[in-house]
């Protein structure tokens, strides 16, 4: 009897271990080339554990997702929030749908992909990252672009070349939040459909990303952009609760604008586009 109260003890002891282990990463973001490109330099904080997951930005160049702001999930990355501490407000999260509403944009210019191909071009054991052991995974992207907006047309051949370091054995759902296998999509059905299908077989998720994509348009004219993502540091240790709830002051806005009850607009993608909020008449 004894025997089987102690075993019950190391067993309640280890279940306990498991429900509080949890993950913190630091991941820098660097990039250069084109216009804009630079908006995506950051340096992010990750917590997570199991489907709860919270990214915080130390260091940000991008107005939307500026430095103290945070993402947060409960349920693995289908239901996300942009937390801004500055302003106590909270909206839901899509990078998906924004890109969405790019492609409204898109249309207005016509723009078109055309001739895509998604090919894998390796997959094999690679060396530590952060500590942990990665499988190194290349991609080649090609489609050609196309555009005709007034009396402007453009076309471009774009190559893009993609490697990840991915760690098999990172399993926490919520890790998705920040270390996405796929990029968010482009609103071509086609290109999209063939991205995921190859680097959706990626296991586990990225510690290291790097994108180098070249654009050739009809004039031979050359652009190149260069993203890396890298995870800095990463530790196995417990993370409560308490650190992926949205304090009870804060107030729900939305991406295209709330705040009726305070009388004034709130527009996060105002921000982002070097708006400022405006105040409504009484």
């Amino acid at each position: 009897m004894k025997k089987l109260s102690v075993l019950l003890v190391v067993v309640l002891i280890a279940f306990a271990a498991q429900s509080f282990a949890g993950v913190v990463l630091v991941a820098k973001t660097t990039a250069e080339g084109g216009r804009g490109v630079e908006q995506q330099n950051s340096v992010a904080k990750t917590w997570v554990s199991g489907d709860k997951g919270k990214t915080m930005f130390e260091e940000s160049a991008s107005p939307l997702m500026a430095k103290g702001t945070y993402i947060i999930t409960t349920d693995g990355g289908k239901t996300m929030y942009l937390v801004n501490p500055e302003d106590k407000t909270y909206m839901k999260w899509d990078l998906d749908s924004i890109m969405g509403m790019a492609g409204g944009a898109m249309k207005m210019m016509n723009m078109k992909f055309t001739d895509p191909k998604v090919d894998a071009l390796g997959e094999e054991p690679d060396g530590l990252i952060a500590g942990v052991p990665t499988v190194h995974y290349r991609f080649h992207t090609t489609y050609t672009m196309s555009m005709s907006f007034m009396m402007m047309k453009k076309t471009s051949k774009v190559v893009k070349e993609e490697e990840i370091w991915a760690a098999p054995k990172l399993i926490d759902a919520a890790l998705g939040i920040w270390l996405r296998k796929t990029p968010p999509k482009t609103g071509n059905d086609d290109l999209d459909g063939l991205i995921k299908a190859e680097m959706g077989k990626v296991q586990g998720f990225p510690l290291k990303r790097k994108t180098v994509t070249t654009s050739t348009d009809e004039k031979g004219k050359v652009e190149t952009n260069t993203v890396t993502m890298e995870v800095t540091e990463l530790q196995m240790v417990p993370v409560p609760d308490s650190t992926f709830e949205i304090p009870q002051d804060y107030k729900e806005t939305s991406m295209m604008g709330t705040g009726e009850e305070e009388g004034e607009e709130s527009n996060p993608l105002a921000k982002m586009m070097g708006g400022k909020n405006k105040k409504k008449n009484p």
